[in-house]
């Protein structure tokens, strides 16, 4: 066995033994270095899987934290949009644009590197059966459309990637997370009558 993976076994079974609860930080690179007498590179490579297996995540500037393991995630085989599941599904579905900024945007995505990444946020509000249910939002890189201002009609943004910038999606993978209502959720969830638990239950993204 390597060496990275068996600090990575080692690192998740303490983890799952609640040696590390949730929202605590694990040993640093340089602390799992003089544990193991390891390289950092070595070391590094361990988190690094904790990460991508969305066990931890970096925090820029704070160290590497345990997240909620309530969460499934889940590959799929072809690209689908919201609106295209809902078509499939048989459901009446509509999307409202909330707003697109530039402003509370994360500047670190993938928390295996330092390197800032610029985006746009978009927020918008998924309906069934004209009912909310969903506050989806997404960032798109600025590299790839480095000044965002409006949605096509359809408000999708494999619309924007594929029609107008002339791209294709080769992939994608969702991931699903259950994690309290934060004051934003609150506030949406107080203005438009959601149900925490509806919104948080179905929430794709």
């Amino acid at each position: 066995m390597s060496k990275y993976q068996y600090i990575h076994d080692e690192l998740l079974k303490e983890i799952t033994d609640g040696k590390y609860p949730d929202n605590t930080a694990i040993p640093s690179d340089f602390a799992l270095m003089n544990r193991y007498k390891v390289a950092r590179e070595t070391s590094r490579k361990a988190v690094s899987m904790l990460v991508d297996e969305g066990y931890v995540i970096r925090i820029r500037g704070r160290g590497t934290y345990v997240i909620n393991q309530n969460r499934f995630s889940f590959p799929i085989s072809h690209v689908e949009s919201y609106r295209e599941l809902a078509a499939r599904l048989k459901l009446d579905e509509r999307t409202k644009l909330i707003s697109i900024s530039d402003e509370d945007v994360p500047l670190v995505f993938d928390y295996r590197s330092d390197i800032d990444v610029h985006s746009s946020k978009v927020v918008r509000l998924r309906y069934l059966d004209n009912e909310p249910v969903i506050i989806d939002r997404d960032y798109v890189l600025k590299s790839i459309i480095p000044e965002l201002t409006a949605l096509t009609p359809s408000l999708s943004l494999f619309d924007l990637f594929e029609k107008e910038q002339g791209m294709t999606i080769s992939y994608a993978k969702k991931t699903i997370t259950i994690e309290n209502a934060n004051a934003v959720d609150r506030q949406f969830a107080r203005i438009l009558k959601i149900r925490t638990a509806l919104f948080l239950g179905h929430n794709p993204r």
